[in-house]
């Protein structure tokens, strides 16, 4: 731990003045996730008063360990202690005002400190056993801690010093390899390979790390530098759709296979992106720059936008915001779109992402409740009237999305309303999308990540804090990856979303694509002639059919798969409400028993984060910790013997006993509602279901009028694609 010096001196406001000096033993570098010690300490330079307080914040997207005086020996325990032995006494809260420094630790020294004593505040402190203070779990130039005092409670907070830390990547735990997902037939097939952390950043590489990369018989070395990344130019694999394998000899447990790459054929092109997410431009975490190169460098988007929350950028931000975005603007390699996060509360309207087609825009906020330069507050938009009569008639395009303020769906413009958000770190939100549908608005389908952690495309929620899921990817069908391209193609909702992954979906009905809008003419069958094709990252289990929010067909690609398994997974899913990641969060901690029978081996099933997963198991029963927000969760049992005994499941949303030889091929389902939770048991089949889907549907009792026709893709592994609505007006034969 290396000593560090920082001595500033403040003149406090008031009929008194003071000075507190802040000294810090920390090392300037910290790993990711990790447990460490530091000490920050502050010097009375002039007595101060009774009842004075120092504070330590930290931004809201940091998660950094919660700090407690509890226990000695166990992680994130704090100390404060005085020079002179005067007494303190500290607490911990969250404090809305100092936004986005929401997270603050306070200290008071009641009877006040002698001129020359000082403060010492100990992070992790070890003299009891405490293993140290968790590090924040997301890569950051430098995470800042805000210092403040006050003297009296008649004096104003002021800050006198900003803390910086960095914090790198952890050893490497995954690797991940994107190719683009439809190239020509004669194009080099180019490779992008980046190694993650268990926390999603980029790992901590000693030197360089060779990767083997495999396709069509093909085989190709490619050291990845110190930054964890690296792109590669293979050969074209030849017509077809294939998969590029990669390993790392070094690290025999790296191993992992790209995304389907299509060969030829007559689909549009596929662009990939991230369109929302925020910086340290508003509440998030990292430079705008670093937002962008992060998409663009180490997660491979090919599109990105920067969606800051609009009552918290000033016009220097704004300024900075348009350069950056003009400055990583390089078309056929990456295009950032500009844009805002328009944020009025529910009831004036809700969270609209904003669009602009170029380089420049005026920024118009809903308010400047953050800001305290408002020389420019009369040009404030404060409710979605007044949103929609501003851009109405140009070329900007609004998403609604499920955020900190929900988007309100009582309020609609078709003109600019294009795009619906249904997953992002927020939650799965497919409630938010079948009020759309019921309402009968023709939105296009997208994900993002929301993410406040300056990681877009790649984004993950770490400890939780205040995000719950994976981000989410939008696929863009689009010619060229040009902005102009991008814009048409979002325009035309010819676009799908995933919950991160770079599945491959294809969606018509004869001719017209996802995002069209068509007339047909039911006949005695209905209306038929709608076609599915899925490559996938994992097996895909099932695949539904959607008209508006009523699910009319399904293709369970289990069940054409063979006979079962004695393998039982064990599937919950819920949301406690709709809404942003406080209100969604599901506590599913808890676990099962099995009687009658016997546990070989127990997996994990879609959990989030390192901090989810089984933390115990025995051949009688499993434990874990889990937390949905309308997503997936599970445990697989391996069991001795399939369909005999008893299961029963233990949780504060569910609880229940189920005979498992009640539990059939096609599986069963318990649901609740008021919250919506349900679980799921099913027994996987024998043999590994398909990656490779073509599916035909039809609607044999179609409704007149004009109604949303849309897919959903479950794969095996969880994850989730929607694709964008056709829009078929139904007219009599």
């Amino acid at each position: 731990m290396s000593a560090v010096a920082e001595v500033l001196t403040l003149v406090r406001e008031g009929p008194t003045t003071g000075a507190v000096a802040f000294r810090t033993e920390s090392s300037r570098r910290m790993t990711a996730g990790s447990l460490a010690r530091w000490r920050f300490t502050f010097d009375a330079c002039v007595a101060l008063p009774p009842g004075a307080r120092i504070a330590v914040a930290h931004r809201w997207p940091c998660d950094w360990g919660n700090a407690q005086g509890r226990d000695p020996q166990g992680e994130n325990y704090l100390t404060a202690r005085t020079s002179d032995g005067s007494p303190t006494r500290w607490w911990a809260a969250r404090l809305h005002l100092w936004h986005p420094f929401d997270h603050v630790l306070f200290v008071e020294v009641p009877d006040g400190l002698a001129r020359g004593a000082s403060v010492e505040l100990r992070f992790g402190d070890g003299c009891a056993g405490s293993p140290g203070f968790r590090v924040q779990s997301f890569i950051e130039e430098g995470s800042p801690f805000s210092l403040r005092w006050r003297a009296t409670e008649a004096d104003r907070w002021t800050e006198f010093a900003q803390h910086r830390i960095e914090v790198v990547g952890a050893q490497p735990e995954k690797l991940v390899v994107t190719v683009p997902s439809r190239i020509a037939p004669d194009a080099p097939l180019a490779v992008h390979v980046r190694v993650e952390d268990r926390w999603g950043n980029p790992a901590s590489i000693p030197g360089t790390l060779a990767v083997e990369l495999r396709v069509a018989g093909f085989r190709q070395r490619l050291d990845l530098p110190p930054a964890a990344f690296a792109r590669a130019e293979l050969p074209s694999p030849g017509p077809g759709v294939h998969r590029v394998e990669a390993s790392a000899p070094q690290m025999p447990a790296l191993a992992a296979t790209s995304n389907p790459v299509a060969v030829g054929g007559d689909a549009p092109p596929l662009r990939w992106g991230d369109l929302h997410g925020q910086s340290v431009i508003g509440c998030g975490a990292r430079t705008i720059d670093a937002y962008y190169a992060h998409a663009r460098d180490f997660a491979a988007a090919d599109v990105a936008s920067h969606q800051a929350n609009c009552f918290l950028v000033s016009r220097e931000e704004w300024a900075q915001t348009a350069a950056s975005t003009r400055g990583h603007h390089e078309p056929g390699r990456f295009v950032p779109l500009l844009g805002v996060e328009w944020s009025a509360i529910s009831s004036l309207g809700g969270d609209h992402n904003v669009y602009f087609p170029g380089d420049d825009a005026e920024l118009r906020r809903c308010s400047h409740e953050f800001l305290p330069d408002r020389g420019d507050a009369a040009t404030d938009l404060r409710d979605v009237d007044a949103l929609h009569r501003h851009y109405r008639g140009s070329d900007t395009i609004l998403a609604l999305h499920v955020g900190g303020r929900t988007a309100n769906l009582d309020w609609h413009d078709p003109g600019l309303d294009r795009l619906l958000e249904v997953h992002s770190t927020h939650a799965t939100s497919e409630w938010f999308l079948f009020d759309a549908l019921r309402r009968g608005y023709r939105m296009g389908v997208v994900a993002g990540s929301d993410g406040v952690d300056g990681r877009p495309a790649a984004s993950h929620p770490g400890h939780m804090g205040v995000r719950n899921l994976r981000g989410g990817m939008t696929a863009i069908l689009a010619p060229e990856l040009t902005r102009e391209a991008i814009w048409r193609a979002l325009r035309e909702r010819h676009c799908y979303a995933t919950t991160g992954e770079r599945l491959l979906l294809d969606f018509r009905r004869e001719g017209a694509i996802m995002g069209d809008e068509v007339v047909a003419h039911a006949g005695p069958s209905g209306i038929d002639g709608f076609e599915v094709r899925v490559e996938g990252t994992a097996p895909i289990e099932r695949i539904d059919f959607f008209r508006d929010d009523a699910c009319i067909d399904s293709f369970d690609a289990w069940a054409e798969a063979g006979p079962s398994s004695p393998r039982l997974r064990v599937a919950w899913r819920g949301a406690s409400a709709p809404g942003n990641w406080q209100r969604a969060r599901m506590d599913w901690d808890g676990g099962l028993r099995i009687e009658g029978n016997r546990i070989g081996d127990v997996a994990g099933y879609a959990f989030d984060t390192p901090d989810e997963g089984v933390r115990d198991f025995d051949a009688q029963g499993v434990r874990w910790r889990s937390i949905t927000a309308g997503d997936f969760d599970g445990v697989v049992l391996d069991l001795s013997e399939p369909g005999r005994g008893e299961l029963v499941f233990a949780t504060e949303p569910i609880t229940l006993r189920v005979r498992l030889d009640s539990v059939g091929s096609a599986g069963r389902r318990f649901g609740l509602t008021n919250p919506d939770r349900s679980v799921e048991l099913r027994w996987l089949p024998e043999r590994e279901a398909p990656r490779s889907l073509r599916v035909r549907f039809a609607d044999p009792a179609p409704r007149s009028g004009t109604h949303a026709y849309w897919v959903r893709v479950r794969q095996s592994d969880g994850s989730l694609a929607w694709s964008s609505p056709i829009f078929v007006t139904v007219r009599d034969a």
